[in-house]
This record gives C-alpha cells, structure tokens and sequence, in this order.
C-alpha cells in the first residue's frame, strides 16, 4: 500500500472532497491538487544533539551571510518581508 498519493480536487467523489475541505478547514478550488502522505514520527534527537544540530545551522548561516557583505540591513529586511509576504500567501 502507497505511502502517498496525490489526487486533483476535480477528480475527488463528493463524500472525498468533503472530507479533505473539513481536514483544511476551507473549500477547495476545482483546479488544487491535493497530497497526502502517511508516515510514523521519528523520536526526536536528544538535547546535545539538537544543540549540536543548532550550532551547525547557526554557523552554516553565519557562513552564508558572509558571502552578501554589500547588503545593507534595509535590503535584507525587504527580502526577509518579501519572502514572509510570499509564504502567508500560500496559506
């Protein structure tokens, strides 16, 4: 049995529709393509290696940041707003 299935909202029977328009709590438009996936959670990893995880994302990001220097705290503030503005969008 499939772990995943993706199915177009045009193509969904009626009682199917409902039921995922109540899972989202919205309507669904005619031309949305729904995914579903099904999956156990994993145990989350203990505090050193969360810590450790943390430190590394800090210091990828550091080290990425690096690399834009001519960027001024404006330019990255509209980026940041910008992207913000994109994601609520999706919603």
């Amino acid at each position: 049995m499939p772990d995943h299935t993706i199915h177009k909202a045009s193509e969904l029977n009626g009682d199917e529709r409902v039921m995922v328009e109540r899972w989202l709590g919205r309507t669904l438009a005619s031309d949305e393509t729904i995914s579903v996936s099904a999956y156990r959670p994993h145990v989350p990893p203990d505090a050193d290696l969360r810590q450790t995880l943390r430190r590394s994302i800090v210091a990828q990001a550091r080290e990425i940041g690096s690399r834009a220097e001519d960027i001024s705290d404006g330019e990255v503030e509209q980026l940041l707003d910008e992207a913000f503005d994109n994601i609520r969008g999706r919603r």
